[in-house]
């Protein structure tokens, strides 16, 4: 069994490992979903984080990662420090 071709999406946004400034990775994108119910086959439910525009699917192939990103990242970061003395 061979392993599964990568998803046509993550190809085309070039999703890849994400930058040191954790404000650039998918764990701040407006499109990131933390928790998503995931059927795994034989009754047993897991909760993997999924992107809103590569889909929210069962399968391996939409898992994202918090550390990575993508072209179509929208940040929902907010500075905690900016505007502070």
């Amino acid at each position: 069994m061979g392993a599964l071709p990568r998803l046509k999406k993550k190809v085309e946004y070039q999703y890849r490992k994400g930058s040191t400034n954790e404000s650039c990775n998918c764990k701040w994108c407006a499109s990131f979903v933390k928790e998503t119910t995931v059927d795994k086959g034989r009754g047993r439910l897991d909760v993997e984080p999924r992107c809103k525009i590569f889909g929210l699917a069962n399968s391996i192939r939409y898992r994202v990662r918090e550390d990575h990103t993508c072209n179509a990242q929208q940040s929902t970061y907010r500075n905690p420090f900016r505007g502070k003395p």
